[in-house]
């Protein structure tokens, strides 16, 4: 054999014993096998939510011991078993009872059971406590305006309305400059114009005036009728959504 062909056989058979060493130490240290994933622990069931009771309905406040005495533009005078005093409008009367609004013979007492009438002593229905709007009996759509809000629309009908006089009686209500009654503005009444009727009702008394606040918020459109330099006009505004 030539010693070119013997140097050839011999580095071939080198590169061949350095793969072999080459593949027996990388198959040897190949990376570990990946460690089993630890079980997943299960939440414990949740406990059972405890209902509380219904507690039954608070019953409606009892009306029967008291005495209307005496109204003014802000308030009534009212016994209770604990004496009588002035209770100004929004205010409880008893635990439970919040005066409402103030009329001519009676004022209307808020309770949760609804709106009653308390009678004035001496007059037509004295003492006598009826009711006028239960709860129950409400629109659904028609909410009870708060007893502050009510309060706030009555005073803004007194101050803002001046009565107008005729052959000795009123014949209706003129609106006075710069009166707040956001309601009537939006009817379009301006100041100067004299009401007369609301909801096919003459307006002609200083206890129409009281009910006004009532009278609108109980209904679904409030119908105006007015005099405007001497000329009668009607004007309608839409207060609560039909059913």
């Amino acid at each position: 054999m030539s010693p070119d062909r013997r140097k050839f056989w011999l580095g071939g058979g080198l590169l061949a014993s350095v793969a072999a060493l080459y593949v027996t130490l990388t198959v040897g240290d190949g990376p570990p096998a990946a460690a089993a994933a630890p079980a997943l622990a299960q939440p414990p069931d949740p406990a059972p939510l405890a209902t509380a009771p219904l507690a039954p309905p608070a019953p409606a406040p009892d009306l029967s011991g008291l005495r209307l005495h005496g109204l003014t533009a802000t308030g009534a005078i009212i016994a209770t078993a604990g004496g009588q005093r002035l209770v100004r409008l929004g205010r409880e009367v008893v635990a439970g009872v919040t005066l409402t609004e103030v009329r001519q013979h009676h004022a209307v007492l808020s309770t949760s059971a609804g709106l009653f009438e308390l009678g004035l002593l001496g007059g037509p229905h004295a003492a006598a406590v009826t009711a006028v709007a239960t709860a129950a009996a409400a629109p659904a759509n028609i909410s009870p305006a708060p007893a502050a809000a009510r309060q706030t629309e009555v005073l803004q009908y007194r101050l803002g309305l001046a009565p107008r006089r005729g052959d000795g009686r009123i014949t209706g209500f003129a609106v006075r400059p710069g009166a707040e009654m956001p309601l009537l503005r939006r009817a379009g009444l301006q100041a100067g114009d004299v009401l007369i009727g609301v909801n096919g009702q003459t307006f002609d008394s200083e206890e129409k005036v009281l009910e006004l606040a009532s009278e609108i918020a109980g209904a679904y459109t409030a119908e105006f009728e007015f005099e405007r330099n001497g000329r009668r006009m009607r004007a309608s505004l839409p207060v609560n959504p039909r059913p």
